[in-house]
């Protein structure tokens, strides 16, 4: 083992004087250093975080030796990936001090000093928090300390890109700390409370109704990870069927999910098999991903997918899928930019379950997934605001009624 040799084994490394290493604090140790030569073989982003990386790496030992509970443990190695600063990297599991996970843990998005994007609904929602308002303090702690707070290694110079992640990782603070925004809007600081309010999940995979007499709409309730959502979407197209224009909004999906379930979907707007989406692996040759047809009919008419910062990994490759294969105008604002595809490996000592990404997702343009954006560009995540995204597709439909819109237009 590279890393901590001198704590791990005191008497043979000359290095008496350190306390000898409880048995949790030994698994902590062999584990950071299972997890970083994990990173090193099998992580397709590294190449640029790879001295970080070392840094972190090296600093592991002077972690552990605090370390007394399996929730301290966790807290180690969580802090460890920080230096990745990639929200794609995640572990199967938590305790009650572990980070929240962004995006799904988050409720609202910064730039810089910004409120770019809020989760309707939310919390963050309901307490009052709009796009444009400028954020003073998050959590209880200066925009700058909140920041400094998430970057690893902490004496590393941080990228544009890292710095954003530890903006928006020390907002969705961690699940022990209670949640708070200070933010000026036209002159006037507030205080807003972010705790104590009631989020009710949606209870059924998705929700769908009929817009107009004219648009089927359906919107997937982060729920392309769960068996049923294929049944009860195929149930919600036969409720709308007859529809001439459909809505398909993945502005809840930040959870990500499975191919098994997202290609059904798009199969369902397909006449014929299409290609959707490449996949770059590290060590072998790029392909192309194929949905086919799915169900007993197809919907035809334009579909209009909704995206926004709360759409994540999966639901990002539905909407690059039906963009890539042209049946879909995709409406909204960047995604979530969850990089890549993952894979899961478990840490010996622990057993705890880690999620890596080990290849690249592309649009079949080749534009990387997680740096493809929305061709209609319109806010996508208003808070307790007007749904301009929605308007906007909907605007878009009445085009088609139209007569000077051409059938040979339609997507």
């Amino acid at each position: 083992m590279r890393l901590g040799l001198c704590l791990l084994t005191a008497i043979l490394s000359g290095c008496a004087h350190v306390a000898p290493l409880t048995d949790i604090q030994q698994d902590t140790l062999a584990d950071g250093q299972e997890l970083c030569d994990l990173v090193g073989a099998n992580y397709v982003y590294l190449d640029k975080r790879q001295p970080g990386w070392d840094a972190a790496c090296r600093r592991l030992p002077d972690q552990v030796g605090q370390v007394s509970t399996r929730p301290e443990q966790l807290r180690v190695l969580e802090t460890l990936t920080d230096a990745l600063h990639d929200p794609h990297i995640t572990f199967g599991t938590n305790s009650s001090i572990s980070p929240r996970l962004v995006p799904s843990g988050a409720d609202y998005w910064l730039e810089e000093d910004r409120v770019i994007a809020v989760r309707a609904g939310s919390a963050a929602a309901q307490a009052g928090l709009a796009v444009g308002d400028q954020m003073v303090s998050v959590n209880g702690r200066t925009l700058g300390d909140a920041l400094q707070s998430r970057l690893q290694p902490p004496d590393a110079a941080a990228s544009e890109a890292q710095r954003n992640w530890a903006l928006n990782a020390a907002a969705a603070g961690y699940r022990d700390e209670p949640r708070s925004a200070t933010i000026l809007r036209d002159g006037q600081i507030l205080d807003l409370t972010l705790e104590g309010r009631a989020v009710v999940p949606p209870e059924s995979p998705l929700t769908a109704r009929m817009i107009d007499g004219a648009v089927g709409y359906v919107r997937l309730n982060d729920s392309l990870g769960e068996a049923s959502t294929v049944a009860a979407f195929d149930a919600a197209m036969d409720s709308l069927r007859g529809a001439r224009f459909w809505i398909l909004d993945l502005r809840d999906t930040p959870g990500g999910g499975s191919t098994d379930i997202a290609e059904p979907i798009l199969g369902r707007f397909l006449s014929d098999s299409a290609p959707y989406q490449r996949i770059r692996p590290m060590d072998a040759p790029e392909w192309v991903k194929v949905a086919e047809p799915h169900g007993d009919w197809t919907a035809e008419g334009p579909v209009a997918v909704l995206v926004g910062r709360w759409t994540g990994s999966m639901g990002e490759g539905l909407a690059v899928g039906f963009d890539g294969a042209g049946r879909g105008d995709v409406f909204g604002s960047d995604m979530a930019r969850l990089a890549g595809g993952v894979e899961t490996f478990t840490l010996s000592r622990t057993g705890y379950p880690i999620r890596i990404p080990t290849y690249d997702l592309a649009h079949l343009d080749g534009t990387p997934r997680h740096v493809w954006s929305p061709p209609h560009n319109v806010l996508a995540d208003n808070g307790d605001g007007p749904d301009l995204a929605l308007q906007a597709a909907l605007d878009w439909f009445a085009e088609f009624e139209n007569p000077a819109v051409r059938p040979g237009g339609l997507r």
